[in-house]
């Protein structure tokens, strides 16, 4: 006869085991993701890697050319965030099975929307573990570092310095 405990604990590693493969997998998968979008006008191809970084930029014609350079920069952005929501897609599409994944969102800007830390990490809060501070530090908030750079932005506005 064998101990309960063990053969549970032999369960839960043999998941973890398996958990641990599909990730590994779709990791993997994720790497490999790249998205190609073609401008509506055909005058642009833009193609992101995983993390919506530009991979290749082409003018399959001579259209770019004769485009007024505020246009030519809209078609670019536009072609550009089109493909990085497609990768943002894939992306969501091979992590979708394991749950859902706090910040990515194929509508958001880049693929990503702003993460509801609230939300986040209300169940540790009912479990009345500790968790980080919901809202960013103000300036008032007396953290050294924050008051110094205030501080030097202040310094910088009033003695006539250099505005960035």
């Amino acid at each position: 006869m064998s101990n309960p405990m063990e053969e549970h604990l032999a369960e839960a590693l043999a998941e973890f085991e398996e958990a641990r493969t599909k990730l590994t997998e779709a990791g993997a998968a994720a790497a490999r993701i790249s998205a190609t979008v073609m401008a509506k006008d055909r005058s642009v191809e833009a193609t992101v890697g995983p993390q919506g970084e530009l991979t290749n930029l082409r003018f399959p014609t001579a259209r770019y050319r004769t485009m007024p350079p505020a246009q030519l920069a809209s078609v670019l952005m536009s072609t550009i965030g089109s493909a990085r929501a497609r990768a943002a897609e894939q992306l969501a599409d091979v992590y979708r099975p394991f749950g859902p994944i706090p910040g990515l969102s194929p509508t958001g800007e880049g693929g990503f929307q702003e993460l509801d830390w609230d939300a986040l990490f209300a169940p540790l809060r009912e479990e009345g573990l500790p968790v980080p501070p919901s809202k960013a530090p103000t300036p008032s908030s007396g953290g050294a570092l924050l008051d110094e750079i205030v501080e030097d932005d202040d310094a910088a506005g009033t003695d006539g310095g250099s505005q960035r």
